[in-house]
C-alpha cells in the first residue's frame, strides 16, 4: 500500500497523569493537550483501612476515575461541537 494516496491517518495523543497522595486519599488528575486545547480530568480514591498498606489499589482508582472523567469531557466537548455544526442535538450511538 502507497503511503501517499492512502486517506488513513494516524495520530499519536499522550495523556499526561499525576497522583497526590495524602492521609490515605489518592488523587489523580489526567491532562490531553490537543489542537490547541486542553481537557482534563479528575479522579480521586479513599483507601479502606482494610487496605492501608495497599496505596496502589488506591492510586489505580484514582487513574481510572480520572481517566473516565477525562473521556467524559472530551465526549461533552464533541457533543457540543457537532451542535454547532450540525444544529441539531449530537447523538452518540455504540
Amino acid at each position: 500500500m502507497n503511503n501517499e494516496h492512502s486517506d488513513h491517518v494516524l495520530k499519536n495523543l499522550t495523556v499526561d497523569v499525576s497522583i497526590d497522595e495524602h492521609r490515605g486519599l489518592s488523587r489523580a488528575k489526567a491532562r490531553l493537550r490537543w489542537c490547541d486545547r486542553e481537557s482534563l480530568g479528575f479522579g480521586a480514591a479513599r483507601l479502606s483501612p482494610v487496605n492501608k498498606n495497599i496505596a496502589e489499589i488506591g492510586n489505580a482508582l484514582a487513574v481510572a476515575r480520572a481517566l473516565s472523567d477525562l473521556g467524559r469531557r472530551i465526549q461533552a466537548e464533541a457533543g457540543h461541537e457537532i451542535e454547532a455544526v450540525a444544529h441539531d442535538p449530537a447523538l452518540f450511538l455504540y
